[in-house]
């Protein structure tokens, strides 16, 4: 019995609770729709007059009794296309970029993954359908959810558009980013499949609310179902987001002031601050969001901080947004709204021409009674048409009466509202890319448009607020990915500083990037200018190879593949020229080594030659000191000749001999002279050689170094 009561009270407790967030949900609701009623109006309308629907219905009632057609002219649509499109067709990509010296490869992982991310849940279409249905009825949302259908564990990042029929925001929010926002309100109508796919485990509760019906309520009236009569029952899926504040114990360093967060006993916080007096505990508030599902008027699910993020998992986007406006109604406006009056004058005066080129063919007749034959030929409008008159009948009796002509002035009138539709929402001829004169040059025509969307410059900075909001977003979702799927992705390890949640705050920021093939066409054109002021390919840092990555081609594979086989060409090329070259250096040093020896030998020759030439002047000088030995021993046989000569004879003889004495003295001094030369010429002959062939190895040395690294190429 006891365990039956509490059961009683658990249960009688949950639905005390649910009773509330009911109750809370619908105050906050009449709340939210009491102040933006009157917006919710005028952005039906505006999306109306987009898509044609462009007469009140008290108009078409009054063209239907004249019997005129409701013609719609609708020249609005083309300016709002003209501003999506620009959108659309330079779209950047979101990039982290680190701040000063932060750490630069966590946040190029950040950066694959976040491609990634939008790439695989189309985050950027996603983001260009979020700013055309700003353009088209004032503003919408960008949500961000895990789907963990696919993978259970991590969930895959998933982006939606919510329209500006299906959510409502707290009437006196002021910031775009949402953080003054109290809440936000939610609904989407689902199969009961789709609904239990998004609440795993209450699949049974799920059927069995879809069995009792009563889908259909008085909220969110501007949805489609609750306005269109249908039998496919579907169930109301709404979530309610709740911003809320708690003071919780943060530990501050007083020296260094870091902080950290903690959640400890009070006992083992004294204990702490005892270790470390330059530790202080205080409080501070922090965010966080409750998120409630009502299906069907059931609370089915509540979760704090759902996704992983303490903020909500929206971001805005608006056209026109004036939150110091006290009217709702004009507080947030498209960019449509200021077209519908000149277009709608545009359509009437239009309307009134036509009607009255149409009664030129037959404005009508002025007749008497029985004065034609069959009165209902004067209400033909065929050519050719015959008219016969009674006989008898007064001239005059049938008179045609004169239609009317169409005033050029609203010709002119037309012109006007078509111009000042267009200057009215800041757009002109230069943003269709219609030239101002024949003679205009492509590049004036570019400079007037970039000029005619300087008047829109404040819808678009609305939209990059609205992109770098929802990426930062996505990168603290992508922080609570294992590190498994983060390599899966990347073929990476993530850093130590990846699961940081600090980095994401303080360390790396969100930058666009380039995406659209515009943007790329402009990257590419860019380099090519810095490859040329840099010197070409004589010095410029830029090389041709960055340039042809950078170049937007089509069909880069299979110039890839012929840019490769003339590589390969090219090398094989360079091998065959270096491996010729190669053997003329060779021939060339062997040549010269030749020629080198040649004269080593020649000079070799020369030297002996020299020396032998030394010894047989040596020869010579013996001989020649022989010959005066013999000439003296001459000269003694002659002295005993003598003795027997007169004096006269003797003084002869003697001059004879010393005059023969004299030359031998002269022709040897002048042999050892020749000598002495010889050794000169000799000696400088060997020392020029010397370096000739230390010159010769030197060149033969350094040219084999120089086609070394050739061969390694």
């Amino acid at each position: 019995m006891a365990v039956e009561q509490k059961k009683t009270l658990l249960c009688t407790g949950a639905m005390v609770k649910d009773l509330n967030i009911l109750q809370d949900f619908d105050t906050r609701y009449e709340e939210a729709y009491s102040a933006w009623d009157g917006f919710y109006s005028l952005a039906a309308r505006d999306l109306r007059f987009f898509l044609g629907d462009q007469w009140s219905e008290e108009e078409k009632r009054q063209l239907f009794q004249e019997g005129r057609s409701q013609f719609v002219f609708n020249r609005a649509r083309r300016n709002i296309n003209m501003v999506l499109g620009y959108q659309i067709k330079n779209r950047l990509s979101s990039v982290a970029v680190p701040i000063e010296n932060s750490d630069q490869k966590t946040a190029d992982q950040l950066s694959q993954l976040l491609l990634y991310v939008m790439n695989y849940g189309n985050g950027y279409k996603i983001i260009s359908d979020c700013f055309g249905g700003a353009l088209k009825t004032g503003w919408n949302l960008m949500s961000i959810w895990k789907d963990y259908r696919d993978d259970p564990v991590n969930g895959d990042i998933k982006f939606g558009r919510e329209p500006f029929n299906g959510f409502i925001l707290d009437p006196y929010l002021t910031k775009r980013d949402l953080t003054d926002c109290s809440y936000i309100l939610r609904r989407k109508y689902l199969t009961p499949e789709h609904v239990a796919s998004l609440l795993p485990g209450e699949e049974r509760n799920v059927k069995q609310l879809y069995k009792l019906g009563s889908s259909r309520d008085d909220k969110f009236t501007w949805l489609p179902y609750q306005r269109e009569a249908t039998t496919q029952e579907m169930m109301a899926y709404n979530e309610m987001y709740i911003q809320k504040w708690k003071n919780i114990p943060m530990l501050v360093d007083m020296e260094t002031g870091e902080t950290l967060e903690f959640e400890v006993k009070q006992d083992e916080i004294k204990m702490f601050l005892d270790k470390y007096p330059q530790l202080r505990v205080v409080k501070r508030p922090k965010r966080y969001v409750e998120m409630h599902v009502i299906v069907n008027n059931e609370v089915m699910k509540k979760e704090i901080n759902p996704f992983g993020l303490d903020e909500y998992p929206f971001a805005l986007s608006t056209a026109v947004f004036e939150p110091e406006s006290d009217q709702w109604g004009l507080k947030v406006q498209s960019l449509m709204r200021c077209m519908i009056d000149p277009q709608r004058e545009g359509n009437q005066r239009r309307s009134q021409m036509s009607d009255i080129l149409n009664s030129q063919i037959n404005s009508g007749w002025l007749a008497d009674e029985n004065s034609v034959i069959n009165p209902r030929s004067l209400f033909q409008s065929s050519q050719g048409k015959v008219i016969w008159r009674r006989e008898g009948s007064q001239p005059g009796a049938v008179e045609k009466i004169q239609p009317a002509q169409v005033p050029p002035s609203m010709f002119q009138l037309q012109e006007l509202y078509d111009r000042d539709m267009a200057e009215i929402a800041g757009i002109n001829e230069a943003s269709f890319g219609e030239p101002a004169n024949a003679g205009e040059s492509g590049v004036m025509m570019m400079l007037r448009q970039s000029a005619a969307v300087v008047n829109l410059q404040d819808i678009f900075d609305n939209l990059r607020d609205m992109q770098k909001d929802i990426s930062k977003k996505a990168i603290k979702i992508i922080q609570t990915w294992t590190p498994e799927k983060v390599k899966r992705i990347i073929n990476d390890e993530p850093t130590q500083e990846f699961y940081n949640s600090e980095f994401s705050k303080y360390d790396v920021t969100v930058q666009e990037g380039i995406l659209t093939d515009t943007q790329r066409q402009m990257n590419f054109r860019q380099m090519v200018d810095i490859y040329q002021l840099t010197g070409g390919p004589q010095g410029s840092p830029i090389t041709p190879q960055m340039l042809y990555e950078a170049a937007p081609l089509q069909g880069k594979s299979e110039i890839n593949e012929k840019i490769q086989a003339n590589q390969e060409q090219a090398q094989k090329q360079a091998q065959q020229q270096a491996q010729v070259q190669e053997q003329l250096l060779k021939t060339q040093s062997e040549s010269m080594q030749a020629k080198a020896i040649s004269d080593i030998a020649l000079s070799k020759e020369r030297f002996t030659r020299s020396v032998a030439n030394m010894g047989l002047e040596d020869e010579r000088a013996s001989k020649a000191i022989q010959d005066r030995s013999d000439a003296a021993l001459q000269r003694v046989k002659a002295m005993k000749e003598l003795q027997s000569m007169d004096d006269e004879r003797l003084l002869k003889y003697m001059n004879i001999v010393r005059m023969m004495e004299e030359g031998n003295r002269v022709k040897e001094e002048q042999i050892k002279e020749d000598d002495v030369n010889i050794s000169m010429r000799a000696n400088e002959a060997q020392q020029n050689q010397a370096p000739d062939m230390n010159a010769l190895q030197q060149q033969m040395q350094g040219q084999q170094q120089a086609q070394s690294p050739q061969m390694e190429m």
